[in-house]
């Protein structure tokens, strides 16, 4: 029963706190923000690093290293596309900068723990993008008072 105790513990310590809603969505032109966040008793002795990967052709190919000391690294496999359009802010959100309709794919983190703390957690999410939105209150306006103009010139 002890050891059953242990091994719950070693488990549960590297875990995500907060991860986006899947499906994501962002507008295209816009930068996409994927918020995950993260518990760990002991960062230095637990987490080794956080990886963030894109899926494309059916494949997740890495993209960002995130060290335990706050550094952030370009994986070198990183997808062409994605150079320079990534980065991390805070503990763990993705940022995307620019986003286009390619970008409509699967984002995965990976929680990596040190040698024995435990096993990988991850988690995957869908980010859709979508046109420009519309300021239909702006239409409705225009609509407006093109029908008022409309009607005053039928009256002439």
């Amino acid at each position: 029963m002890l050891f059953f105790t242990f091994v719950q513990c070693i488990e549960g310590v590297l875990k995500f706190t907060l991860k986006p809603p899947s499906p994501s969505y962002a507008t295209n032109g816009t930068d996409a923000k994927l918020a995950w966040d993260y518990s760990v008793d002991d960062k230095q002795k637990e987490l080794q690093g956080i990886l963030f990967n894109v899926e494309i052709g059916g494949v997740f190919k890495r993209m960002l290293v995130l060290m335990k000391n706050g550094t952030v690294v370009e994986h070198p496999a990183i997808p062409s596309e994605y150079t320079g359009r990534v980065g991390v802010k805070g503990n763990a959100t993705l940022v995307i900068s620019n986003v286009s309709p390619q970008d409509g794919t699967f984002f995965k983190c990976q929680l990596v723990p040190e040698s024995g703390q435990g096993q990988i957690q991850e988690s995957v999410v869908e980010l859709i993008v979508t046109g420009k939105l519309i300021n239909y209150i702006r239409i409705r306006e225009e609509h407006t008072h093109f029908s008022r103009v409309l009607n005053r010139l039928n009256k002439l």
